[in-house]
């Protein structure tokens, strides 16, 4: 894998590749610092040459004498099929720019790259759905199949995996954000095989080796609302859960199109989900008329 240097400066300072114990640098402050940069007409790949820019901060230049590490865990990943993005690349996908300060510095990913590019049919909702809940990510997922969008979901268990999987069998293709370990998930012989037929991607902003954990289960979900061009909230509790902070968060921030099941199988907080400004769904068919929020609209609502 040819990394730019560009790129090489993004994962030393923003990730935990070579040692996961070591500090890296939020979205938030990496977002502040990239705006530095470019006021002053500087690419990162200068920090490795020019330390004036950092004289005053200590962490970033531990961060960058700690690079070596950092690349040749980068190299390590490259072999066994993992490939690296940030935003410094060309081809790092627009649809997450729009997050603004929350835009992901580097994603990891293995599979089909382009297929983040391409929009989709986002499905989020409950572990513990019901029957008809299910039926309905199912739904969703052959409907996404059937018009050539990727399924966009976070491969946890219940509605996500109910959808990628009914997205697989309908001949769709599928993009997984993922809140654990994206090592041990290409471990699975099955899921090898749906990325060697080239119709599927994974993704996490995480290091790869690393399990699951609460935050990143957030950082997951605002990535499905910004890759997908409306995103489907299934089945959601109220006032509780990850499908509730996700969907609320992302109609707070204008992370993306949040459309709600209304209907058979919906979840306790379906209804004031759509009271938030989720736009209401009764028939599968009420997708095609869902118009996908402007990403400049998107951004003002960040912005505010």
């Amino acid at each position: 894998m040819i990394l730019s240097d560009d790129t090489k400066a993004v994962i030393a300072l923003t990730t935990r590749l070579g040692d996961r114990h070591r500090p890296s640098l939020s979205a938030a402050r990496w977002h502040t610092l990239w705006t530095r940069l470019a006021d002053e007409g500087i690419t990162p790949a200068t920090l490795f040459s020019d330390h004036r820019l950092f004289d005053d901060d200590e962490v970033i230049r531990s961060l960058l004498e700690d690079a070596a590490g950092v690349l040749l865990e980068a190299d390590q990943l490259a072999q066994r099929g993992i490939w690296v993005r940030s935003v410094a690349d060309d081809d790092y996908p627009e649809h997450l720019r729009h997050l603004e300060a929350q835009t992901p510095p580097v994603i990891f990913g293995v599979g089909t790259v382009e297929l983040l590019h391409e929009g989709g049919i986002g499905v989020v909702g409950s572990r513990d759905v019901s029957p008809d809940g299910a039926d309905v990510a199912r739904r969703i997922a052959e409907h996404a199949a059937t018009t050539g969008k990727p399924l966009v979901s976070g491969g946890a268990r219940g509605v996500d995996q109910l959808a990628m999987n009914a997205a697989h069998q309908a001949g769709g293709s599928v993009i997984g954000v993922l809140a654990d370990s994206l090592q041990q998930r290409i471990r699975s012989t099955d899921t090898m095989r749906a990325i060697d037929a080239g119709a599927t991607c994974l993704i996490s902003v995480q290091h790869p080796g690393a399990g699951f954990s609460p935050a990143a289960a957030m950082a997951r979900n605002k990535l499905i609302y910004a890759l997908a061009d409306v995103t489907v909230v299934v089945a959601s509790d109220q006032d509780s859960g990850g499908t509730w902070a996700g969907a609320t968060e992302a109609l707070r921030r204008g992370y993306g199109t949040v459309a709600v099941w209304r209907g058979e199988g919906e979840g306790p907080g379906n209804a004031a989900i759509e009271g938030l400004g989720a736009a209401p769904i009764r028939t599968i068919t009420d997708l095609d008329s869902i118009e996908p929020t402007p990403a400049d609209s998107q951004q003002l609502k960040l912005i505010d």
